[in-house]
């Protein structure tokens, strides 16, 4: 019987640690199928203003309507996750991203906008608790990548929606609904994936997790309020993002205004996304090696507003290619490194770390709802583009705000 049971062990250790990699793919594949539905809109901007009636101020609202999903949600997220549960609060938020396979085939402008919003919502539950899921399923010298590998998830999304959307609509004859219902489709695989999967947590997290009540929550997440570390780290986030979002949709319009063909500025925004991931994904390896967090937040906060600048004020492709690579780089830089520095911080649980990443998204796509509407707004106004572009480009300072956090080695978590 002895050895009957050590022979079970190697196996039973064996599925214990694969689990997790499958719970990464999990958390990584949907976010990147969301970002493709969310950002899918982009390349078919003309023909969806024309089918909806609109004009371009108010066909930027079918991406920024999701970050008003996210800016409301993510304190909901995390109330939610304490009562529900993790994994339970995930697989509902599955539901409300497939809500994403019935838009297209909507005829009106507002039920458009008001799905969107309900889309919004699965995608800001998703994103707030990917950092408690990786915090409880990952151990501290893990976790750098893995925040990393998350933080592209949506980058990754947003590359293949630019690539594949036109070519896919023009296979399927010009039917650019079912291109993106596809992308739903994809999400769905991953949503049976999910529930497939079972528990998120490891079984010994889950079961001895006691769901708090409703009033402890809400207890627990004022308390949230008067640390200053949650501040910290949504001034962090919230310039980049923002900037990232202006530019997802404006940019292109801005290069379409000075001369650049249309398939040409979508070529020329996925460098900006190639370089997100070279950024995100690479900082997060060098930071599994050298520990410290500050020395990339201080390069980010630096190098992205100028890069970002770049943008705005080149003409020749070349070079434009460049800095737009560099760019994505500096906006993902801080990424990793703002997480895990809050994961590092005394006294963070998985738990308390989900309700400040719920107040962290909550006030970061506040910012980046209004932002594309500022600018969608005022240059029909008549403000110039380029200048409304190039005050966003400034923002990317803002993860500077990390710099007064307490720095810890990430493998001492």
């Amino acid at each position: 019987m002895g050895m009957a049971t050590t022979a079970l062990e190697p196996s039973e250790s064996w599925m214990v640690q694969n689990k997790k990699w499958v719970v990464a793919f999990v958390l990584f594949g949907m976010y990147a199928s969301f970002g493709m539905s969310w950002m899918g809109v982009v390349p078919l901007r003309d023909v969806l203003n024309e089918f909806l009636g609109v004009d371009p101020a108010a066909g930027s609202r079918l991406v920024s309507i999701v970050s008003l999903a996210k800016s409301a949600v993510p304190i909901l997220a995390g109330i939610l996750a304490g009562r529900l549960g993790l994994t339970k609060t995930l697989r509902l938020s599955s539901v409300l991203i497939l809500i994403g396979l019935v838009i297209p085939f909507m005829s009106g402008y507002w039920a458009w906008v008001g799905l969107k919003f309900l889309f919004g919502v699965g995608g800001a539950i998703w994103v707030t608790l990917m950092g408690a899921v990786t915090m409880q399923v990952f151990e501290a010298k893990q976790r750098p990548l893995i925040n990393a590998v998350n933080g592209v998830a949506i980058t990754v999304g947003v590359i293949l929606a630019l690539k594949l959307t036109l070519p896919l609509t023009a296979m399927f004859g010009g039917n650019w609904k079912m291109t993106l219902a596809l992308y739903s489709l994809i999400s769905a695989g991953f949503m049976i994936l999910l529930f497939l999967t079972g528990e998120l947590t490891p079984a010994t997290a889950a079961s001895t997790a006691k769901p708090l009540s409703l009033g402890e929550t809400l207890k627990a997440y004022a308390g949230t309020l008067k640390l200053p570390v949650t501040w910290l780290t949504s001034l962090g986030f919230a310039g980049p993002l923002s900037l990232y979002l202006v530019m997802s949709y404006w940019l292109p319009v801005f290069y379409e205004t000075i001369g650049i063909p249309k398939l040409e500025t979508l070529g020329l925004m996925s460098w900006m996304n190639y370089g997100a991931i070279v950024g995100a994904v690479g900082t997060g390896l060098l930071l599994q090696k050298v520990g410290k967090t500050k020395p990339f937040i201080i390069v980010a906060a630096i190098l992205t507003p100028l890069a970002a600048l770049g943008t705005l004020y080149t003409t020749d492709r070349t070079l434009l290619t460049m800095i737009l690579f560099i760019t994505g780089i500096g906006m993902f830089i801080s990424v990793s490194p703002l997480i895990t520095l809050l994961q590092s911080q005394k006294g963070m649980s998985p738990a308390l770390v989900g309700m400040i990443l719920g107040t962290m998204f909550s006030v970061t796509y506040i910012l980046s709802y209004m932002a594309p509407e500022i600018v969608g707004t005022m240059s029909k106004n008549g403000v110039s583009l380029q200048m409304l572009l190039a005050a966003f480009c400034l923002t990317t300072i803002s993860p500077a705000a990390g710099l007064l956090m307490s720095e810890k080695s990430a493998d001492k978590a």
